[in-house]
């Protein structure tokens, strides 16, 4: 069976959880006798490769697709997309992440009657920002009109006049539309495209009607964004990790007295950006004058954000240990008491709690989304956005620690068995 994947982006040094879920995905497939090719785009310019379809990489096979920027909702028309996949003939279409390349793909596999799936793995779906993060409402319900998205977008830009029109309600709605369009008509963006962005989640809503199925890898992903979908199939499949996971489980009893916060050390695993809370890490660890204890924060982003981390850990043991590798991401969990997943929006169903969970090291999170479905224990969550909260709940774990949680994980090749099943119902 030949599997063709589309994704937002994919080699080139791109690291980040679809890339993650790709690449247990196409391993696992092509174990079972499948043969797979990656589109991926490229947002970040980082590679040579402009053309669709040139080669990426050969092993394994990853082709190049062009990115329209993150206000992309169909991207390539489907004309331009429907030569390659006559070529490749694929027996099923994969799209894992359309941000900013689009649904012109599953308009073009619709047309040649190749059966088309989707994952949810973030809220692209149904915000232009995919986090669902309200720049002043916390979360977004995600009913609201594209002026009040541009004015979410405007409000995370640096510069201080977008800024402040963001802030101006009546104003702002009415002056960054038309500042954000023209930009976007300067630089290329066809005019057709920028209607689809205006009614963009009806858009996407019946373009996805074209696709027979979309996988769910939590019960929030489904709530929030395929209950919206009229026609395709929703199937649940959860993320699975790699075998070593399993093998690597820590030998960690429940304690039988405190931890002396001089000797605790705290870990984080996962990208560097605002939305992901890593900064309120470093408050609730101030706010307790832990300042003995270790705090390792592995993972990248974006420079305003990491230098905004590196002040806040001033005069703290932080260590900012940079990416680490899967292969070597249950080796780093080893070394920490508890890990934290401090998100600001409602987690699909992060990779770093399964991993913590299969690696049997505790983790203390939020308390949004997919992280519930994973830790039931109430004394491992805190409310989210609150450095207070969470340091009253890392006080009182050091106090009487808890140990990792049992609740379920997948393993890869359940994950990859459960969706080889699903494309073998649809060819």
């Amino acid at each position: 069976m030949r599997i063709l994947f589309a994704t937002m982006q994919y080699g080139r040094g791109y690291t980040q959880g679809t890339e993650r879920y790709l690449s247990i995905l196409t391993n696992g497939l092509r174990e079972a006798g499948c043969e797979t090719t990656i589109l991926g785009g490229d947002p970040d310019g980082r590679g040579e490769q402009t053309e669709l379809g040139a080669v990426v990489s050969r092993s394994p096979r990853v082709l190049h697709y062009p990115s329209g920027g993150w206000m992309a909702v169909r991207g390539l028309p489907a004309e331009q997309v429907l030569p390659l996949l006559k070529q490749l003939r694929p027996d099923v279409l994969h799209v894992a992440n359309p941000a900013h390349i689009g649904l012109g793909i599953v308009e073009a596999g619709q047309r040649l009657r190749i059966p088309v799936v989707a994952t949810v793995m973030d809220y692209w779906w149904v915000c232009p920002k995919q986090t669902l993060r309200h720049f002043q409402r916390g979360v977004c319900d995600a009913k609201v009109g594209y002026r009040e998205c541009v004015r979410c977008i405007a409000d995370e830009r640096d510069e201080s006049l977008r800024r402040k029109l963001a802030n101006l309600p009546v104003l702002g709605a009415a002056v960054l539309p038309t500042v954000y369009f023209a930009r976007w008509r300067s630089r290329g963006v066809p005019a057709d495209e920028i209607d689809r962005w205006r009614n963009r989640q009806t858009w996407i809503a019946h373009a996805m009607r074209a696709a027979d199925a979309v996988i769910c890898p939590s019960r929030t992903a489904r709530e929030i964004v395929a209950a919206r979908f009229d026609g395709p199939r929703i199937v649940s499949i959860p993320y699975g990790l790699e075998p070593h996971w399993f093998a690597s489980r820590a030998d960690r009893s429940r304690s039988s007295g405190p931890m002396d916060p001089a000797n605790l050390t705290i870990g984080y695993a996962g990208a560097l950006a605002p939305h992901k809370g890593v900064h309120l890490i470093l408050d609730a660890v101030g706010r307790l004058r832990w300042k003995q204890t270790r705090v390792r924060i592995a993972g990248s982003g974006e420079d305003a954000y990491v230098g905004k981390l590196q002040s806040l850990a001033a005069g703290m043991r932080v260590e900012f240990v940079g990416r680490v590798a899967p292969e070597d991401m249950p080796a780093f969990m080893r070394t920490c008491d508890v890990m934290i997943v401090p998100s600001l929006w409602p987690e699909n169903l992060p990779i770093a709690v399964l991993e913590a969970c299969a690696a049997g090291v505790p983790v203390l999170a939020s308390r949004v989304g997919g992280i519930v479905e994973v830790l039931d224990e109430p004394n491992m969550t805190f409310e989210a956005g609150s450095s207070a909260a969470l340091a009253e709940r890392l006080s009182g774990w050091a106090s009487a620690p808890i140990s990792a949680p049992q609740g379920k994980v997948c393993t890869a090749a359940e994950m990859v068995q459960h969706t080889l099943a699903l494309y073998r119902e649809l060819v």
